[in-house]
Order: C-alpha cells, then sequence, then structure tokens
C-alpha cells in the first residue's frame, strides 16, 4: 500500500505517518520491563522496517501523562490491558488496533481462580480465613476478586482476606500454590497451561473455582484521527509479523501464537465488568 508521507512539521500530529506507539508500564507484569522495553522498540522497528515508515515507542509510568500525549498527538497508537484503557481513555477517540492472541480455543483470554485440591474451597463462598495471592500490577484481578467479595460478603477483597499476597509472575503465583503455600490465586489461563505442560502434577493438585471470560491480556489502539490509510497498512503488517523469523522471535516472548486486529468490542467484558462492580459499591454503601 502506497501513502504518500506527510512532513513533520505538519500542524496536524495526526496526520505524521509515523508509528508512535505508548506503552503503559504495568500492563504486562510476567515479563521483565528491560525485556519488555527491549521487545516493544525492536517490535514497532520490524514492523515499521517492513512496511516502510519510522516507528517510535515511549514507555508511560503515569496513565494520566499517556492520555494526554495520546490526544495531543505525541503518540498515536496506545497498548495496555484492558482497565487501565477503559478508565482513562475516551473509548469515542480509539479506532482498530491489534491484540496478541495466545490461543484459538473458544476458552481463550480467561482469568481463573484456582485452589489446590486440598484447601477445602469449592466455590468463592468457601473463601473465609484463607490467604490470596494475586499479581502485582493486574488491576483486572484486583476488581475481579473485589467484586466476587461484594457479592458474597458485602465487603472488599481487603476486609475479606487476612492476607493478600502481590506476586510479581505467574509462575511464581502458580507453584506458590502448588507448593500449598497459598490457597487461592488469579492467573490468566495461557500462564495455567504453560505451567501445567511444563508439571503436569499442577493439573492433578489443583481446581479452578472460578473464571472471567474474554479479557484480553493486552490491546492496541489507533487514535481515529490517524490517517486510515496508514492505519491500515501498519496493521496489515502487523498481522504478516509471525511469518518474519524476527517477528516469529518477539511473540514467543510474549508466548503468543499471532497477531489479531483489535476492536472496541474487545473492551466490552471489562467495561461491563467495570459496571457490575460500581453497581455492588454503590449497593453496600447503601445499606
Amino acid at each position: 500500500m502506497s501513502i504518500t508521507n506527510v512532513s513533520l512539521a505538519t500542524e496536524d500530529p495526526f496526520q505524521q505517518l509515523t508509528l508512535r506507539t505508548g506503552f503503559y508500564l504495568q500492563s504486562i507484569p510476567d515479563i521483565a520491563l528491560a525485556d519488555m522495553e527491549v521487545a516493544l522498540r525492536f517490535w514497532s522497528e520490524e514492523v515499521g522496517k517492513h512496511a516502510g515508515f519510522k516507528a517510535f515507542i515511549t514507555i508511560y509510568k503515569s496513565l494520566d501523562q499517556m492520555r494526554t500525549d495520546f490526544y495531543q498527538g505525541k503518540i498515536n497508537f496506545i497498548v495496555s490491558s484492558p482497565l487501565p484503557i477503559v478508565d482513562t481513555f475516551d473509548p469515542a477517540l480509539l479506532a482498530d488496533g491489534y491484540k496478541i492472541v495466545h490461543s484459538d480455543t473458544s476458552a481463550k483470554n480467561q482469568l481463573l481462580i484456582i485452589t489446590h485440591k486440598n484447601s477445602g474451597v469449592n466455590h468463592f463462598k468457601d473463601i473465609k480465613n484463607k490467604q490470596l495471592s494475586i499479581l502485582i500490577s493486574d488491576p483486572i484481578s484486583e476488581m475481579f476478586v473485589d467484586l466476587l467479595s461484594l457479592k458474597y460478603f458485602g465487603k472488599q477483597a481487603k476486609e475479606v482476606f487476612p492476607n493478600i499476597d502481590r506476586i510479581q509472575r505467574s509462575n511464581q503465583l502458580i507453584f506458590k500454590l502448588f507448593f500449598k503455600k497459598t490457597d487461592l490465586i488469579l492467573v490468566y489461563r495461557n500462564a495455567y497451561q504453560l505451567a501445567i505442560e511444563l508439571n503436569p502434577q499442577i493439573k492433578s493438585n489443583t481446581r479452578v473455582i472460578s473464571r472471567l471470560a474474554n479479557i484480553p491480556r493486552g490491546l492496541g489502539f489507533f487514535h481515529r484521527k490517524v490517517n486510515p490509510k496508514f492505519r491500515e497498512s501498519v496493521l496489515a503488517e502487523m498481522e504478516k509479523l509471525e511469518t518474519h523469523p524476527r517477528g516469529r522471535q518477539l511473540m514467543a516472548l510474549f508466548h503468543a501464537e499471532k497477531i489479531q486486529r483489535s476492536s472496541i468490542a474487545d473492551l466490552k467484558t471489562t467495561q461491563q465488568l467495570k459496571k457490575k462492580y460500581l453497581q455492588l459499591i454503590d449497593r453496600v454503601r447503601k445499606q
């Protein structure tokens, strides 16, 4: 696809034909920051090289700053886990982007609540005096366990569990549960499956008691003002990334099978989760 380039001196930053990605630092805690930064820079540069445009990455610790830069056109593409996007960005300003797909099965993108077989927990309502462990930077996990705590106990998770451990990596969570150092964990299905492949005993000694479906780990969206032909050229190249050897190396870092286009519909489950959570919070406050 041929696109006439626009000078960087143009008054409208959204018409500049460069891919300027903003990545929220706490989106994928399973991967070390240094590895993530190198991978994302390499990813964008690899795509840009094949499609014939320049690409840049900015890593953000502040969502507010990331939103400001996105609205002003300093960046034109955002990557984050879904809840920060729902909380921070106006969906009317978002256009299709891409998402990392870990599995082609219908059960993909599930967030699981798992216990060990001898915990005595068959349902979330059985968690009294049990210990919970979750990822240190996963707001969806925090909200999901809060929602269930409000539903069954009328309290937020911090008031229900005597102690909540926040762990850096999913594999650390899974092995902590396996060795009975905790009673409940929240992990994503692809991490759980990978752990089972490496150690089949994990499956026979653990049990899933609840799940939240259709929660992507990471999503990317363009600003809707970005040149549509340019957006299409970027996304078309993204979808071919797995055909390049270096692209496959990058996808291996994310344990990804492929890249697919994302749309605003990918935020629907997260939007519904947040709405239900706020309704429960409001109901408890009125009691």
